[in-house]
């Protein structure tokens, strides 16, 4: 006894990309635009950060000694500020 299998495929399914939108026009825009987005994000060199992240503090002092304690490579900055430890800017609760 043979069994007839019946597979479904779905193509517009299986392919990677978006799900193509009824407009034309609009479809070729959008197109335009990931692809515009592509293009920016693979000439970036990777250090540049979003609009939106946050900014690293600037140090307190230069050079290696903290002029107030005399401590030696020492954090730029004092890690407790407003009763709060932070570090890099973001505060930790222990």
């Amino acid at each position: 006894m043979l069994r007839q299998i019946t597979r479904r495929t779905y193509s517009s399914l299986n392919r990677a990309g978006p799900i193509p939108i009824g407009n034309k026009a609009q479809q070729k825009e959008m197109l335009d635009l990931i692809r515009k987005k592509q293009e920016s994000n693979a000439s970036s060199n990777g250090t540049d950060l979003h609009q939106d992240a946050m900014k690293k503090p600037t140090p307190e002092f230069t050079g290696d000694v903290n002029p107030k304690t005399g401590e030696v490579n020492g954090p730029k900055n004092e890690p407790v500020k407003h009763n709060d430890w932070s570090f890099g800017g973001r505060v930790t609760d222990f």
